[in-house]
């Protein structure tokens, strides 16, 4: 009974283990359909400007835009981070309002290796490891 048991458990963690190691090593990350640009534009007009030198600091954002869930939004250099509810594995993933592009060197101890994807005009899908 004992072998069938382990049996049962090792088959288990494969069946879990074998799409999520493909995800990883594919490099996907799940990217939200929700994102539609009027509502998140409605938003950035509402925020002070971004700040200019390096900062993480939270703002007052709504916890949904459009139809995206929002976790929390925070003001960096030259723009704003808005990230998402369901962000998958290990990554912390969202958009991004940078009106002059995302600047080279914004992470820090909260938000590391930030990598950007335009989406368009000053909107960018973000991912970063933490």
């Amino acid at each position: 009974m004992r072998t069938w048991a382990i049996a049962v458990t090792a088959v288990a963690a494969t069946l879990v283990a074998i799409p999520v190691t493909t995800a990883l090593a594919m490099g996907y990350y799940p990217r939200p359909d929700c994102f539609d640009r009027a509502p998140f534009d409605e938003v950035a007009t509402k925020l002070p400007p971004p700040p200019t030198l390096d900062a993480f600091d939270s703002v007052d954002a709504p916890d949904k835009i459009g139809s995206c869930d929002i976790g929390s939004s925070y003001g960096v250099k030259g723009g704003y981070i808005f990230y998402a509810v369901d962000s998958p594995g290990l990554d912390d993933s969202g958009w991004g309002y940078f009106p002059n592009g995302p600047d080279g060197d914004l992470g820090n101890g909260e938000w590391e290796g930030p990598q950007f994807e335009q989406i368009e005009g000053p909107w960018y899908h973000w991912t970063a490891s933490w």
